[in-house]
């Protein structure tokens, strides 16, 4: 049973008794035990692992049972067929509960990361964005100004469809465990007047713009409330700055995790790749394959 607390929910702002709720879908964890595994990193902490996933007491039971609703949507719609390869040549078409969906998770990260965004500027719409997000998720109108949000599916071979990246290699091997296993999320302001909010789950990319002067700017599929179809077949990542930013990424989660490992002994790494290639479950795991790649690339 989920841990509870007398609080403050964060949607509806009443006292109630809060929920300890995953800030990222339950269902995304099951698919990483699924494929290997029963821990989980961020980018951000990859020293901290989360046995169920990161959670926090943050919605009283009847949002979070609004939020359960479209995850159960996603899961089954377009995160399962998408990661099963079911997709690749195919086109789905939703309704208003996948831009929920984008907006609920969005705004469920952005809270648990937003004491890491620094300028005074970024902060303000920050908490402008929130503010639009969470009265919309809690019954009322469509956002006005942080309205835009997009998804961008992600898997090794579309990121490396316009950019070869040598397989067998390191940095190819990092592409797969970033895109595959890891989470992730932060503020892209890298460019003046150009910022948008991310997070990253295995697969899937969130974006959220919340300043854009350059209209080029490729966050992948723009995600309308009132739904739409998208056609996986023609989709691609594109070739542009925010593929090249996602590079950065996953150079700087690699250097992080790198940096774990360098606390580890040898025989420590090893004991964790033979309890992996010993457990009946795991053998032929994704886990297996990566970790497995990952140690003859060293």
């Amino acid at each position: 049973m989920a841990k509870s607390q007398i609080g403050i929910c964060a949607l509806t702002g009443e006292k109630c008794e809060l929920q300890e709720s995953h800030i990222y879908p339950k269902f995304v964890y099951k698919h990483l035990k699924q494929t290997g595994g029963n821990s989980f990193r961020a980018v951000g902490n990859p020293n901290k692992a989360f046995q169920e996933g990161l959670k926090r007491p943050l919605l009283w039971m009847w949002a979070g049972l609004e939020f359960s609703k479209r995850e159960k949507w996603f899961a089954e719609n377009i995160f399962t067929p998408f990661v099963n390869g079911q997709l690749a040549k195919g086109k789905v078409k939703y309704n208003d509960k996948l831009y929920y969906f984008c907006v609920s998770l969005l705004w469920r990260v952005l809270i648990d990361t937003k004491e890491n965004i620094k300028g005074e500027k970024e902060i303000r719409k920050c908490e402008e964005a929130l503010k639009e997000w969470q009265s919309f998720l809690n019954g009322g109108s469509l956002p006005k100004t942080y309205d835009k949000i997009y998804m961008m599916p992600i898997t090794p071979e579309l990121f490396d469809k316009e950019q070869s990246i040598p397989s067998g290699t390191k940095l190819n091997l990092e592409v797969q465990w970033y895109t595959r296993r890891m989470f992730d999320s932060t503020l892209l302001d890298l460019t003046p007047n150009n910022t948008a909010f991310f997070c990253k789950m295995p697969y899937f990319f969130f974006w959220a713009v919340i300043e854009r002067d350059n209209q080029q700017m490729n966050y992948g599929l723009r995600i309308s409330p009132n739904g739409g179809i998208i056609d996986f077949k023609r989709y691609n990542i594109g070739n542009g700055f925010v593929k090249y930013y996602i590079l950065l990424r996953i150079i700087l989660a690699a250097k992080k995790t790198d940096e774990v490992g360098e606390n580890m002994s040898k025989v420590q790494q090893d004991k964790i790749v033979q309890r992996t290639l010993q457990d009946e479950h795991l053998r032929n795991s994704e886990l297996a394959e990566l970790l497995i790649q990952k140690g003859m690339a060293h």
